[in-house]
């Protein structure tokens, strides 16, 4: 078990007043059987009303509104989440969404023949751990990490074809390779060890429980993880979205740091 205490925030910059600021921010850590948030706070300015909300998924996040002109929205969350795998226990659900494709996550011709020349794709009548993690380590062999080579838009069989992007886009290769192949998995947001920006990877389905896998760092994942969200694909999982009215050129800047307490 570990114990981690972790930073996030979020300043969105406009270059313009706008008004009428819908938003939605999953910053609050998720309660499962292998994670336990035991301490939070959060503060989000300008805002006129916050409402803690959950949607179909299961994901706890804040609605709330500035209505006000305003060119800067900043949040800024805080806690201390106990981490502990041995006890996320066995026999936990799985919709049978998660074994189909999503927006971001259809397969392409690419793709299909990337999947068949790995062990997953070899017909098996049963895939393992083992096969999963034989295609993660082919795809971070094929996969390039490169910021601003993609964008929030960008699809599994658009970053596969380009060959490079960041963890979104791992991820999303990844649960389409996955899903292709049979096995149920979902898309995970969320924080590791370390500073930097908040982090995306992917869960599947195996033997009736879910597992984390990073193809980003080409790793199971273990207690150094925070999750937040889960979902079909970024679309369902994203830590922060919004709308507003007006027109304004944006620019957003985020900043997580996450440490482990003795």
């Amino acid at each position: 078990m570990k114990r981690l205490h972790f930073r996030y925030e979020m300043e969105l910059t406009l270059d313009q007043k706008v008004e009428q600021h819908h938003f939605l921010v999953r910053c609050r850590p998720a309660q499962n059987r292998g994670q336990q948030c035991i301490w939070f706070s959060r503060r989000i300015e300008p805002a006129d009303t916050v409402d803690e909300v959950q949607d179909g998924f299961g994901n706890v996040g804040f609605a709330g509104v500035a209505q006000m002109p305003h060119d800067c929205l900043r949040v800024e969350a805080e806690g201390t989440v106990l981490v502990d795998l041995s006890a996320s226990g066995r026999k936990e659900e799985c919709h049978p969404m998660y074994r189909c494709p999503s927006v971001y996550t259809m397969p392409d011709a690419a793709i299909r023949d990337f999947l068949s020349e790995t062990k997953a794709g070899s017909g098996s009548a049963r895939i393992g751990l083992d096969e999963l993690i034989d295609l993660m380590n082919r795809l971070y062999g094929r996969f390039v990490y490169a910021k601003g080579s993609t964008s929030v838009k960008t699809t599994a069989a658009e970053a596969f074809a380009g060959g490079r992007g960041v963890c979104q886009d791992y991820t999303h290769v990844f649960l389409c390779l996955c899903r292709l192949a049979g096995v149920p998995a979902r898309y995970v947001a969320g924080m590791m060890l370390g500073e930097g920006e908040t982090h995306a990877w992917a869960e599947i389905w195996l033997e009736d429980h879910w597992i984390g896998m990073d193809p980003t760092n080409n790793r199971l994942v273990d207690e150094t993880y925070i999750k937040l969200a889960h979902g079909r694909d970024f679309a369902d999982g994203a830590v922060d979205k919004g709308c507003f009215l007006g027109f304004a050129g944006q620019m957003q800047q985020i900043y997580v740091k996450v440490e482990e307490l003795v």
